[in-house]
């Protein structure tokens, strides 16, 4: 073989060195490109969690069965600063919806289509003819044959033309949840004894503001007179109590307890001191002891100004979890206390917990004790921290070591804590919220309040801003500067 032959063979087999690193590399990153797209995390790095869906949210993606279409809208490059804000914050909204619905397979369950009906006439008439989806700035939620349409006004809060609160979250997870559901839960509030109203928007006696958030979620909301009925209905998911102000028929009382036994019945109740239940022989069943008392604060950390209480001390209970990690407190008038002690008579299948209390320096008193110098009297009182709320729950079977799901009681001795004076409390929101998905065995929903919308601007004088200019470009100015000193330094 000749130098000039082996020289050649030498030359081919470093081309196709050569190609084979390439065709290498190319392999390594499409197979890195792949792995990235079938395994990844997101991470919201921001400081308040701004792009971060609530648990609620995550949990009933995560657990999503069904297909949603969603068509937006709202034109990306509008000229106009508050649309273009609302589809910003829409377009990561929904990333995150699409990223959360994923399946097993990687295949996202929420489908996205943007549609700008100035521009793109076609898809726009279709979109008329099929839906009658024919104005800007909205969202349309399909799944099946349901849909729900939600305008700007249910996406963000505006004060004039500037934003200042983004609901998008709280609307769009109630529309999925509205067109993928088949059954929405009933709930019935119990009247005949003076309690609050549902419908009426007084500040302190109604609770129109709590069944408006309760219709967002769409519950199916109903009034229920148990003098009128002969059982509870079937349909009741929950029974609302609102603040009686008069005591229940004994007969009433027995379908109560025949319901929460029997059906495994769920029941909320909300009370102030000094009213007769006639529910009193049904607490010592469930374990709660609720004297006629009423509570004294003298801590300021826990009272108002205007002499409502705040309750900050909480129990260790799925119910108070999240306002315990975002550090919040609860909005209150004089309450009561609600004090969790051996059921009567003793039942292995019962469960009590305290939920929220009063500070250490507090008591409770009688109702008829005299309004003068409050002192504590050992003779009478309830030394503090003292009981305000309690959750209880009762197996229906332990027959053969099997568990059954049972009844679920909660009673707060805080009266008008969910009034439309108080319920606008993020606290008091959250706990109504956890209160009900605890009694309904949704523990891991929990409530969506509203974003506020945060703008960032830098404001700064001619000179300091020419002083800034002038530092960020001396670094770069002097690398450069180097770079070509050394490009010179090596050519001579």
């Amino acid at each position: 073989m000749t130098r000039w032959e082996s020289y050649q063979i030498a030359n081919r087999l470093q081309k196709l060195q050569r190609w084979l690193h390439i065709v290498l590399i190319l392999c390594f990153i499409g197979g890195l490109n792949y792995l990235a797209m079938q395994h990844y995390e997101r991470h919201d790095l921001t400081r308040d969690g701004r792009y971060s869906l609530s648990p609620e949210t995550r949990a009933y993606l995560e657990n999503l069965t069904r297909e949603v279409r969603i068509i937006v809208t709202i034109p990306p490059g509008s000229p106009r600063r508050e649309e273009r804000l609302l589809y910003r914050y829409v377009d990561t909204l929904l990333d995150e919806y699409r990223y959360l619905s994923r399946g097993e397979n990687g295949q996202e369950r929420i489908r996205v289509e943007v549609v700008d009906i100035y521009k793109d006439l076609e898809r726009a008439d279709a979109l008329a003819r099929s839906y009658g989806l024919q104005q800007v700035n909205s969202v349309l939620v399909l799944s099946g044959d349901r849909r729900r349409l939600l305008e700007a006004g249910n996406l963000m809060e505006f004060d004039g033309t500037e934003p200042v609160a983004y609901t998008g979250e709280a609307a769009l997870t109630s529309a999925i949840m509205e067109v993928t559901q088949d059954v929405t839960p009933t709930l019935y509030f119990l009247k005949g004894h003076n309690e609050m109203d549902p419908s009426d928007p007084h500040p302190q006696e109604g609770l129109s503001e709590l069944t408006g958030r309760l219709k967002e979620r769409n519950y199916t909301l109903r009034q229920l007179d148990l003098t009128k009925v002969p059982t509870v209905p079937d349909d009741a998911a929950a029974i609302l109590i609102a603040d009686p102000r008069g005591p229940l028929l004994t007969g009433e009382v027995e379908k109560l307890r025949t319901w929460l036994l029997r059906d495994a019945g769920r029941l909320l109740l909300w009370l102030r001191p000094g009213v007769e239940t006639g529910m009193r022989s049904l607490f010592a069943e469930w374990g709660m002891y609720l004297p006629d008392h009423r509570l004294v604060e003298p801590d300021p950390r826990f009272r108002e100004s205007s002499g409502g209480l705040l309750f900050r001390n909480f129990a260790d209970h799925p119910v108070m979890t999240s306002l315990i990690e975002n550090q919040t407190f609860l909005r209150a008038e004089a309450g009561r206390p609600v004090i969790p002690v051996e059921p009567r008579p003793p039942d292995e299948r019962l469960s009590v917990s305290a939920l929220f209390a009063t500070s250490d320096e507090s008591w409770s008193e009688p109702v008829e004790a005299p309004r003068g110098e409050r002192r504590f009297d050992p003779d009478t009182d309830l030394r503090g921290p003292v009981s305000v709320a309690a959750a209880g729950t009762r197996g229906a079977s332990t027959r053969l070591g099997i568990k059954v799901p049972g009844g679920r009681v909660i009673v707060l001795g805080a009266p008008r804590i969910f009034s439309n004076q108080h319920v606008s409390s993020l606290g008091n929101t959250a706990l109504f919220f956890n209160c009900l998905n605890w009694l309904l065995e949704r523990d891991r929903y929990l409530a969506i309040p509203p974003r506020p919308v945060e703008t960032y601007r830098l404001t700064a004088s001619r000179e300091e801003l020419q002083r800034i200019g002038l530092f960020y470009l001396t670094v770069p100015g002097t690398v450069a500067l180097l770079g070509f000193l050394v490009f010179l330094v090596r050519r001579t």
